[in-house]
């Protein structure tokens, strides 16, 4: 068995596209495979061994001293092919290729974009200088690496057009179909958020806009919140429409999910989100859920037929499309059919499974 490692210090174990989909998936195609992530104690989990690393006290940290940390642990697996996942994790990528390994860089986002999105960088020059001086940096590294991964098309152009390999980042089918209905525990209407709560996804616009209808109905989120004075901000708005589930595995959420009315994806228009594919759009398509999302040409070019879309940033205009739905039933019904159909025909893990295994066996 030819053994490969993945290695992230940003993720979280159970990280949907690294843990359930790419390491499962290897596994299951006869490769020997490693995790090095954040976790408490190393143990094999779903034929995946997991070598673990201690969290993180800061981003500096992270990144200076736990990528270190990173690095031996997954030298000592021994691997042909490191696969890995964070930017900050570049120069080992390249010290890895250095050292006659097949290195991986899968790219999630466009990082370069990504940093000027972030407000903590200021002033907004910096930022820009900031995002130029990382492009500089990415381009010399990936000249080394065997293959880039990214999520979309442009992404993977944009990266590297002779190196990049697509692989886009779609449900698992079994996995969701597997799974049964929750038994709801309440007769109001539910709409459904999964994912990292943080004020960019527009997640108090959504509170917002449920508080203020006078409709039956109940925001339900579950993720990590990006901090505890927003999650309060959030959840203050209105305690009985609003209910925090908590953080769950995978296979928990979808039970939960199924049992839903519309599925929420209000993303903020960052660039880096305007040309993106959201999982979890795809995930509440699956769950035959209509989705209420973002105004984003790309996204309204995609999702046409299973989706009604707003200004993220208007809370009575969220209002408008979610009360839409729940008073046609009939078409909010038909928009999760259309859905469920194009996520079988066109948008499934199960398909972008075979172009990684290839993709693994060609560096083998």
């Amino acid at each position: 068995m030819t053994r490969v490692c993945h290695i992230t210090t940003v993720h979280n174990l159970l990280d949907d596209r690294i843990f359930y989909k790419e390491c499962v998936c290897l596994v299951k195609a006869g490769f020997d495979v490693s995790l090095v992530v954040t976790h408490n104690k190393n143990e094999v989990i779903n034929g995946v061994n997991i070598v673990s690393l201690p969290k993180s006290k800061n981003r500096l940290h992270r990144m200076f001293v736990k990528s270190h940390f990173a690095f031996y642990r997954a030298l000592k697996t021994n691997s042909k092919i490191y696969h890995f996942h964070d930017p900050e994790l570049l120069f080992i990528g390249v010290l890895l290729r250095l050292m006659g390994k097949k290195v991986i860089y899968d790219s999630h986002e466009n990082v370069s974009k990504q940093i000027q999105s972030k407000e903590y960088i200021k002033p907004r020059l910096l930022r820009v200088s900031v995002a130029k001086f990382y492009r500089i940096v990415e381009k010399i590294c990936i000249s080394t690496f065997s293959s880039i991964i990214s999520v979309t098309p442009e992404i993977v152009e944009f990266l590297s057009k002779k190196k990049g390999v697509l692989i886009r980042n779609f449900p698992i089918i079994s996995l969701i179909d597997d799974t049964e209905i929750n038994e709801k525990k309440t007769n109001k209407k539910v709409l459904f958020y999964a994912g990292g709560l943080s004020r960019i996804r527009g997640i108090k616009e959504v509170c917002e806009a449920v508080a203020n209808s006078n409709l039956e109905m109940e925001f339900q989120l579950a993720g990590p919140w990006e901090s505890e004075e927003y999650k309060k901000e959030c959840l203050s708005i209105n305690k009985k429409k609003i209910n925090y589930l908590g953080i769950f595995p995978m296979e928990e959420v979808y039970p939960i999910m199924k049992a839903a009315d519309i599925g929420i994806a209000t993303l903020f228009p960052v660039k880096n989100y305007l040309n993106s594919y959201p999982i979890k759009a795809f995930e509440y398509m699956a769950c035959e859920l209509p989705i209420v999302m973002s105004d984003f040409p790309y996204w309204k070019k995609s999702f046409s037929e299973s989706a009604v879309f707003v200004n993220p940033n208007s809370p009575e205009e969220i209002r408008v499309k979610i009360e839409m739905l729940l008073n046609h039933p009939d078409k909010a019904k038909k928009m999760g059919e259309n859905g469920r159909k194009a996520v079988i025909e066109k948008y499934s893990w199960e398909a972008e499974s075979k172009k990684l295994v290839e993709l693994y066996k060609s560096l083998v």
